[in-house]
């Protein structure tokens, strides 16, 4: 018998040439959270922000729905952990919303990467994710 569960479920469109469309799921135990942003790939700037807390533990938790329009104007290029977690976590937030903000921009940057594959050379791309993710993980570690 599991005691807890929790899935994150993201999926990433070309909403137009210009816009991505990102619709995050958290589903756990306690809560259900939808959130939905696009974003102007030119810019990597946040564009529209919505989203639902359809089950939440607390009541106190529905009014940090209001929050998630202030993702809107989150540029993507410059700590991005750190102004989602102005707009929709710390003490007048929610934690799980911004997990699964920060999970909808991770989704984000990998169709970048399948965007890059459909419009450009292989070695240009990869050139550019080698730059992008140095020192990030062990098989890009700065060396």
């Amino acid at each position: 018998m599991y005691l807890f569960n929790r899935s994150i479920s993201v999926n990433v469109r070309l909403e137009d040439k210009e816009t991505l469309r990102v619709e995050g799921f958290f589903l756990d135990t306690h809560h259900e959270l939808c959130l939905s942003i696009k974003v102007d790939l030119e810019s990597n700037t946040i564009t529209s922000a919505d989203g639902e807390l359809r089950r939440v533990p607390h009541t106190d938790c529905a009014y940090t729905k209001d929050r998630i329009k202030k993702l809107i104007g989150t540029n993507l290029n410059r700590s991005v952990r750190r102004q989602i977690q102005a707009a929709v976590g710390l003490k007048e937030g929610c934690t799980h919303l911004t997990d699964l903000a920060l999970e909808c921009v991770k989704a984000l940057m990998q169709a970048r990467y399948q965007l890059m594959n459909l419009t450009m050379r292989e070695e240009e791309v990869n050139k550019m994710v080698e730059q992008f993710l140095e020192g990030s993980c062990q098989h890009y570690k700065a060396i």
